[in-house]
């Protein structure tokens, strides 16, 4: 019985470093001239990864659109 805690503890903290993870926005796709950025709340939370993508073709990222969870950049000239 002595090992029944500690295997319990190991689903429980993989579960909530799930959550954690999934509140990041993640790049789902890119290239020098857009990014598609997914995101949980709200749609300023996936600006500083769309100007992190765009910076790195030397471009500024501009909002074109929205979608639930998801938002659309375009890496615009300087």
């Amino acid at each position: 019985m002595n090992g029944w805690p500690k295997f319990l503890c190991f689903p429980i903290i993989g579960l909530g470093l799930c959550g954690c993870l999934g509140e990041k926005p993640l790049l789902r796709a890119g290239d020098a001239t857009s990014a598609e950025i997914m995101y949980s709340g709200d749609v300023a939370d996936a600006l500083p990864l769309a100007r992190q993508h765009c910076s790195g073709y030397g471009r500024v990222a501009r909002l074109v659109d929205t979608a639930p969870q998801m938002a659309y950049f375009a890496c615009d000239p300087p």
